[in-house]
């Protein structure tokens, strides 16, 4: 349900409680939580006092109808995530313009990532290609538990991978044998990383017995909004889109 992605996206922007936004919204913390959980849905005049609380405006405008964008749409809303990345992974062969880009191979690195036992998340372009946005992900993108002992399976993982890391993981690129894997601990939009994206995320299977958490297109589509580029909004569309045909 829209709004209820809209709403918990802009109270974990704002850094509000559920608790918070009820408080300063004048309702029940109940009827937030119902709201963020699709059980009911607020009317719009509401939905816009909710944002305004959280410091956000809905701008509302008419556009033209891209009856072919949600027919792409649709039509990779019916591919199984395993067909999705797989459809990826040959249109990258395809453009690939140097060994480097070319050896970028996702499989491997979450494979590693899983015999480590890490608790990550998946975000950023792999995980939005997953859910059936039209991109060619380069690099793969998590969001990791910062409990020390997670943290120290994945400098193991990092190891595995032969990739240059300092003595303890932090944020930034990591190349190794397979490709970039990016960390990211505070992915933009969310207040607590790993610990909120979490609630959302769903096990995906991409392929060669993989199931990577992966963030929710909601949570996807809330990264991408809180950068505020214009290059991004329409990869925003599509995740909304995307969210409406899901059962």
């Amino acid at each position: 349900m829209v709004s209820a992605d809209l709403i918990r996206e802009a109270r974990l922007r704002a850094g509000l409680t559920q608790q918070e936004l009820a408080d300063r919204s004048g309702r029940e913390r109940s009827v937030i939580a119902r709201w963020e959980q699709g059980g009911a849905a607020p009317s719009l005049e509401t939905l816009l006092d909710v944002l305004a609380v959280c410091g956000f405006d809905l701008p509302l405008e008419l556009a033209d109808r891209d009856d072919d964008a949600l027919a792409r749409l649709r039509k990779n809303a019916l591919l199984s995530p395993e067909r999705r990345v797989e459809r990826m992974n040959r249109a990258r062969a395809k453009l690939a313009a140097n060994e480097d880009e070319a050896r970028f191979d996702p499989y491997a690195i979450v494979a590693a990532l899983e015999r480590q036992r890490v608790a990550y998340i998946v975000i950023g372009s792999f995980a939005r290609v997953i859910h059936g946005t039209d991109e060619i992900a380069r690099e793969l993108e998590i969001t990791p538990s910062r409990q020390p002992p997670n943290l120290a399976r994945l400098q193991r993982a990092l190891h595995e991978l032969a990739a240059t890391t300092p003595a303890a993981p932090a944020e930034g690129t990591f190349t190794g044998a397979h490709g970039p894997l990016s960390v990211v601990l505070e992915p933009p939009g969310s207040r607590r990383g790993y610990t909120d994206l979490r609630r959302a995320a769903s096990r995906e299977p991409i392929g060669h017995g993989l199931r990577p958490a992966v963030a929710s297109a909601a949570d996807l589509a809330g990264m991408l909004s809180a950068l505020d580029r214009d290059e991004d909004r329409p990869t925003v569309h599509a995740l909304r889109r995307l969210i409406r045909f899901e059962p």
